[in-house]
């Protein structure tokens, strides 16, 4: 059966894909794997037309149907992706008819080594100018794992030496930056966590040991760098949290977490889900295990807490961000089947009490369930929250757009994105700003940047690096 556009072959993808499997921006690195992998088994002197336009298009999609699942298994859960070793040419046999002597092999000249392109995994501006950013590069055979920074806004991209010994292909890593000089790298490695520091540039990285838990988040705010820690079902700890200078130093134990935040994370997935929020002495830290949910408050930097509602359906994740002491949103969205059901609440108490802005997949039809409650027309799964003010929000999602809200959550509109990229069978990987106004996006294929509050957007240049 002929597949004859992008579209119908996103669709095809997600009719194929277990829908309670994927993570946030699986489907477009394996399109792209896909592609990749049937312009290196073709032969040379085939020239393909691009995917979905003509003959040559509903080819490569029947291709890359066939190619998705047997990748899917291997990808799903994972932020990495290694690619198949090209096929290598047949070797050509030049004879004379009736042959006088043996046959000559012309071997093939070994093409010239191009750059390899590295695929952003996680994103972190500390100014309009000053960038960091962590990710994959990938040759035919394996992946390595890099860091770089910037000083220029993205025009121009520096390596980071990084000493820490990381299982890429068992990673899910974040990474926070201060400064130029200051950054933290954090996550997960082969079922362990991993929480490192650097304070020079990356010349060095310091390690701080957090026992069986694992670190699910890095917030910074009165001039100090909080990590949360959560616990995985089979390790069992106990969640904290740690403290350490922005310019560096030792990292202190601010003490056990209340009990609400301790239960171990079940969300269906190997990622904490934990989440860390700080406006200066303000905290608030959301853990979201799907089948205990918390959230709790500190208004004197850590010191005491009390526990908040948390307005989600039952089995939701949540997504919270903040834009004041008062100003909350929280996303929620009960993951499976895609469009996800999703909800958008406000707080102007801090999150003692909690009003519903819109609703996506819990009514039929889709429609808003009562007055002054929009829709949030996502066909997704929100994964991040930048909260500007209490008018303007934007959101992260799984296999869509990025949403923008200027009223406050009640309507939500496609940011000015390439839905090429974001849209789809693709999806934000995430979001952030440094300000109103200078704010950052990315897929795996790219990161776009905005100097105007997310009124247009501009892809930053490519970090190519040179091939072994």
């Amino acid at each position: 059966m002929a597949v004859n556009t992008e579209e119908e072959l996103h669709r095809r993808v997600h009719e194929a894909i277990n829908s309670t499997l994927p993570r946030a921006g699986v489907e477009q690195r394996v399109l792209q794997h896909a592609r990749e992998q049937i312009v290196r088994a073709s032969a040379p002197r085939i020239s393909w037309m691009p995917l979905g336009r003509g003959v040559g298009g509903a080819f490569i999609a029947l291709a890359v149907i066939a190619l998705i699942g047997g990748a899917l298994g291997l990808t799903l859960s994972l932020r990495n992706h290694a690619t198949s070793a090209p096929a290598k040419a047949p070797q050509q046999i030049l004879t004379t008819s009736p042959p006088a002597t043996p046959p000559v092999v012309a071997v093939p000249t070994t093409a010239p080594s191009t750059a390899l392109v590295f695929s952003p995994t996680a994103v972190s501006f500390a100014t309009a100018s000053d960038g960091w950013t962590i990710g994959q590069v990938c040759n035919p055979s394996s992946c390595a794992l890099a860091v770089y920074r910037t000083t220029d806004a993205g025009t121009r991209w520096t390596p980071v030496h990084f000493s820490v010994k990381v299982d890429i292909g068992n990673s899910t890593l974040n990474i926070r930056a201060a400064s130029t000089a200051d950054a933290w790298i954090w996550g997960m490695s082969d079922g362990r966590g991993l929480l490192v520091a650097t304070h020079n540039g990356g010349v060095s990285w310091q390690s701080m040991a957090v026992g069986n838990a694992l670190v699910a988040d890095v917030e910074l705010a009165q001039g100090t760098a909080w990590a949360v820690t959560t616990c995985s079902i089979p390790k069992p700890c106990t969640a904290s949290l740690f403290s350490q200078s922005v310019g560096g130093g030792t990292w202190s134990d601010l003490g056990t977490l209340p009990a609400a935040v301790r239960a171990p994370i079940d969300n269906n997935s190997t990622i904490p889900l934990a989440q860390l929020i700080r406006v200066g002495d303000e905290v608030w830290i959301l853990d979201a295990n799907q089948q205990g949910p918390a959230l709790v408050r500190s208004q004197n930097n850590g010191r005491t807490w009390s526990s908040l509602p948390l307005p989600c359906t039952v089995g939701a994740t949540a997504i919270l961000g903040a834009s004041s002491a008062d100003h909350l949103m929280l996303a929620c969205g009960n993951e499976g089947a895609f469009p996800a059901p999703q909800e958008v609440w406000t707080s102007s108490d801090g999150g003692s009490k909690w009003v519903l802005r819109s609703r996506e997949g819990y009514d039929s039809g889709f429609s808003p369930p009562a007055a002054n409650v929009g829709s949030i027309n996502s066909g997704g799964a929100p994964i991040g929250l930048a909260v500007l003010s209490t008018t303007t929000a934007w959101m992260a999602n799984d296999r869509e757009d990025d949403l923008v809200t200027h009223d406050g959550g009640v309507v939500w509109t496609h940011g000015a994105l390439p839905p090429d990229s974001f849209g789809g069978a693709g999806g934000a990987e995430g979001i952030g700003f440094e300000d109103s106004e200078h704010g950052w996006t990315f897929v795996p294929g790219g990161i776009w940047t905005t100097s105007d509050g997310g009124t247009t957007w501009h892809q930053l240049p490519s970090i190519n690096v040179p091939a072994a």
